[in-house]
C-alpha cells in the first residue's frame, strides 16, 4: 500500500499510485490498497497497533524514534509477521530478505511459535532448526 511519508516517493492520489504499481510490475493480479499514513498522530489504526505490539524491527538494535515517535516505521518494505490469529509476532527491517524468515512462516502456519529472535544472528543453534521443530509436531 502506498505511503508518501518516505522521501515523498508516492505523491500521487491512491488511483495514480495504483496505476503506477500496475505499470511497474506489468500486472493487475494483486491488489494495491489506498494510500495511508503509517507514522504520526494520524497513522492508520492498523499501523498504530502493529508498532505498539512490535516496536523494534529485527535484526534488533534499538526501537526507532522518528519525530519523537517510538517504534516509527523507517522506510518502505518494513515487514510485520502475524500468527494465524492475526497477532503481530515479529517485525523486520526494510532490507531484511523475506526468504530469511521463511522458517518463522512455516512454524506459524503449523500453529507453532516463531523462532527466538536471536536465531537471526545464530541460525545454527539447535533451537533454530525449523525442520527438527516441525518433525516433533
Amino acid at each position: 500500500m502506498p505511503c508518501n511519508q518516505f522521501g515523498g516517493q508516492a505523491p500521487g492520489t491512491s488511483q495514480e499510485e495504483r496505476a503506477a504499481a500496475y505499470r511497474k510490475f506489468g500486472t493487475e493480479d494483486f491488489p494495491v490498497l489506498d494510500k495511508l499514513l503509517v507514522n504520526g498522530a494520524n497513522a492508520h489504526p492498523l499501523y498504530k497497533l502493529l508498532k505498539q505490539q512490535q516496536p523494534t524491527p529485527l535484526p534488533a538494535s534499538q526501537a526507532t524514534r522518528i519525530g519523537g515517535e517510538p517504534g516509527a516505521i523507517t522506510w518502505n518494505y518494513e515487514k510485520f509477521l502475524c500468527d494465524r490469529r492475526g497477532v503481530p509476532v515479529k517485525r523486520f527491517k526494510p532490507a531484511f530478505d523475506p526468504v530469511d524468515f521463511e522458517g518463522d512462516v512455516r512454524l506459524l502456519l503449523a500453529g507453532q511459535a516463531p523462532l527466538p529472535a536471536e536465531c537471526i544472528a545464530h541460525p545454527g543453534r539447535k533451537v533454530c532448526n525449523v525442520d527438527k521443530i516441525l518433525s516433533q509436531v
